[in-house]
């Protein structure tokens, strides 16, 4: 039995990387970038405060089964290195990394991606309740001071 995907078309990961950007999250607060991944800060806090980053390969895959052994090594390094970002800048009382395949571990975009969640704590996870859209002024200011602490070597 094959594991089901969900179907979004147009994917909206790619869309991002096309330049095209959602009337909602808008143009995406780029944490880290390179030739082969993106890294950004979701529109939505996952763990009871900003900082929030989604880190995907720039080539559509759908799931981590579908990703080269160079795409995996990257992705980690990447996460890890978002992961220490975020510690180090925002202070948080935990940090999820999570990533999904397939409907029933819900996956909800066809397009591989990892989640680094800042966590405070008492905050349920995942949420109960409905997350606000934190305003995009605010996640751009956030991700540039991501951004600045970034190591140059990665």
């Amino acid at each position: 039995m094959a594991i089901q995907i969900p179907v979004r078309e147009p994917c909206p990961y790619c869309e991002n990387l096309a330049g095209r950007y959602s009337a909602t999250a808008g143009e995406p607060p780029v944490v880290f970038e390179d030739d082969d991944t993106l890294s950004y800060l979701s529109p939505a806090s996952l763990g009871g405060m900003p900082g929030h980053v989604l880190v995907i390969p720039k080539r559509h895959v759908e799931t981590i089964f579908d990703l080269t052994r160079e795409e995996e090594a990257r992705l980690a390094h990447v996460c890890a290195t978002a992961a220490r970002v975020v510690r180090d800048i925002l202070d948080p009382d935990g940090l999820v990394v999570l990533q999904r395949n397939g409907i029933a571990a819900e996956q909800t975009v066809p397009h591989v991606h990892f989640h680094v969640i800042p966590r405070r704590e008492g905050t349920p996870f995942p949420p109960t309740e409905w997350v606000e859209v934190i305003p995009h002024s605010e996640r751009m200011a956030l991700a540039h001071r991501l951004r600045s602490a970034w190591p140059d070597a990665l």
